[in-house]
């Protein structure tokens, strides 16, 4: 196993149970088990919180606006360089 895919694996699973976690404390009914939403609304104002989701959405838009881009401009290379091999 490749350190790519023990990274993958991790990364994609603790996402999985984050968001699993998320959703349970959403509708499971328990006053006990607060979804961070419930806690953020409780212990960050309202402001802030704006600010961050709008900083968030922002970054978001960068960072995959930049991998497209990057995935586009190695394709065309490839492309071209698949282009410039000689014919047989």
């Amino acid at each position: 196993m490749t350190k790519a895919t023990v990274w993958r694996t991790l990364f994609l699973g603790l996402t999985a149970v984050v968001i699993g976690l998320e959703v349970w404390g959403s509708f499971d009914g328990d006053d006990a088990t607060d979804p961070w939403t419930d806690l953020i609304v409780r212990h960050v104002p309202g402001e802030i919180t704006a600010l961050l989701i709008a900083g968030l959405a922002g970054w978001l838009a960068v960072h995959f606006g930049l991998r497209y881009w990057r995935k586009h401009k190695a394709a065309t290379v490839a492309e071209k360089e698949k282009a410039d091999e000689p014919q047989d």
